[in-house]
């Protein structure tokens, strides 16, 4: 697993004030952890960026305050601005390195299926991420399910079904889906339901001409 370096800088402005360090620049964060004493700290907003596209959710980042010693964290309760999307806060949990921590990664489906090449299925996939404990050095950056062993219509992945490292506990349900490859009728006759439910429901909204009439005279 790749570790980010992160420069930051002991952080003196706070409350409404703050405005001004981001229109300068830089970033308030936060960067605290079960040994590790919470700061306030600052970041130049490009290093910040280039840092956390590059860790995702799972690689750690190595967080040096100052001439501190660098403290390898995890980003965390990232937040951005609501109409231009601009980062505007990130808290940084620190890590120890023989203690577990619990993360939400990504799931990738990746391979072909001929159900799907030459038989017209369709693919269907459930949740994105898996909730997992393990030691932060062991942490992956995601989870690839391979779709391409799928043997029929509507036998399902689900998480039971995944092979992970042995170091790796799983949080999530075992029952929850994560793909499944649906065949073609099945699918067409779901669409034809749905209209059909909704053609009953329009049609019993709208009066005939009979009834207007008689509302009108009343």
């Amino acid at each position: 697993m790749a570790t980010i370096k992160l420069q930051a800088a002991p952080r003196e402005v706070f409350g409404k004030r703050v405005k001004t360090l981001r229109e300068a620049g830089l970033i308030p964060a936060e960067i605290y952890g079960r040994k590790t004493e919470s700061q306030s700290i600052q970041i130049p907003v490009k290093d910040l960026h280039r840092a956390l596209d590059q860790a995702g959710g799972t690689n750690l980042i190595a967080v040096e305050v100052g001439k501190q010693k660098a403290i390898p964290a995890l980003a965390r309760n990232i937040q951005y601005s609501i109409l231009k999307q601009n980062l505007l806060h990130v808290d940084f949990y620190a890590v120890v390195m023989d203690e577990t921590v619990n993360v939400n990664v990504p799931i990738y489906v990746i391979g072909e299926s001929d159900l799907i090449k030459q038989e017209g299925g369709t693919l269907v996939t459930g949740i994105n991420e898996l909730e997992i404990e393990a030691l932060p050095g062991n942490l992956p950056e995601s989870i690839e399910v391979d779709i391409s062993g799928i043997e029929g219509f509507s036998k399902s992945i689900s998480v039971s079904d995944l092979t992970l490292p042995e170091d790796i506990i799983v949080h999530s349900s075992p029952e929850s889906m994560v793909a499944v490859i649906q065949p073609p009728r099945l699918i067409e006759e779901e669409e034809e339901d749905i209209l059909d439910e909704e053609g009953l429901e329009v049609s019993a909204e709208v009066p005939t001409i009979g009834d207007e009439q008689e509302q009108e005279e009343e």
